[in-house]
């Protein structure tokens, strides 16, 4: 199944695993099992969500934002709390509740990638936040898509990802660190499974602090075989901790701490103080 214009809170109600949820595997069943009930939440995300919706959908992010404007005698930004912030928040009840700086740097963040001709290659056409529904295995999937388009009469997911550094080096890292590698693989493999065809994997990288500098990667397939190994080898752990019924954390035994190699130093920074390498 492919669905466009699905609010985010009807998508979330469908049946199925995310590959939001699923990667909390990596770090232990019982972290999986913990955000089932308690998503994560953060500054970064809030601004994330706010530049998807200010380049993708820009029309909503015009009718769905309010702006946190309250300060105080000082001229400071007033804090999230209190009864001014209740009362805001009630009055704007449904919309994204950004501060002014969150709202500036979303508008900011959409206009380094319009103003992006490669990246606006693909978003000149297609869809935003595209639903995704499928079965692995006899287990109901489910994704969305930041973006859907075609090119070269192919067609292609585009994803959007704000960063600290868009460069290939540490974005790559960022990248293996987050799990993106999982994502562009499950999201290829449930559009291969609706629709017979195999979708090209595009992510648009934009970094969070000014100027923005902007860079467009190819997702390539040794990249794709890597996170399909991965989300699949998450699944079979899924499976296994539901049949168990167990949820444990990441070490079930006593462990030995180690220490990063750096605390140590090297052999001659070790000498000088005359002592040996272990």
């Amino acid at each position: 199944m492919i669905r466009l214009n699905v609010p985010f809170e009807e998508y979330s109600e469908l049946p199925g695993i995310s590959i939001t949820r699923l990667k909390e595997l990596s770090r232990s069943p019982l972290h999986y099992q913990y955000r089932l009930t308690v998503p994560k939440e953060s500054a970064a995300m809030t601004l994330g969500t706010a530049a998807h919706m200010a380049t993708l959908e820009p029309d909503r992010f015009a009718t769905s934002v309010a702006v946190w404007s309250q300060r105080t005698e000082s001229g400071a930004m007033s804090p999230r709390r209190g009864k001014a912030w209740d009362e805001f928040r009630a009055k704007h009840d449904g919309k994204l509740l950004l501060t002014e700086d969150e709202f500036s740097d979303a508008a900011s963040i959409a206009a380094a990638v319009r103003g992006d001709p490669l990246a606006m290659r693909y978003l000149e056409t297609g869809a935003p936040e595209v639903s995704l529904a499928w079965t692995h295995g006899g287990r109901q999937c489910k994704g969305r898509a930041d973006w859907l388009t075609s090119a070269d009469e192919s067609p292609v997911i585009v994803g959007l990802k704000t960063a600290r550094d868009c460069r290939p080096l540490p974005f790559g890292a960022a990248a293996a660190r987050l799990g993106y590698a999982l994502q562009w693989a499950f999201y290829q493999d449930g559009y291969f499974k609706i629709t017979g065809k195999t979708a090209r994997m595009v992510e648009i990288v934009v970094e969070q602090d000014a100027p923005h500098a902007v860079v467009v990667y190819q997702i390539p397939d040794d990249v794709l075989e890597y996170g399909r190994d991965e989300y699949r080898r998450l699944i079979s752990i899924l499976d296994e901790c539901e049949r168990a019924k167990a949820w444990p954390g990441p070490c079930e035994a006593e462990q030995v701490l180690t220490l990063p190699s750096w605390v140590y130093g090297s052999e001659d920074d070790l000498s000088e103080l005359g002592l040996e390498a272990a």
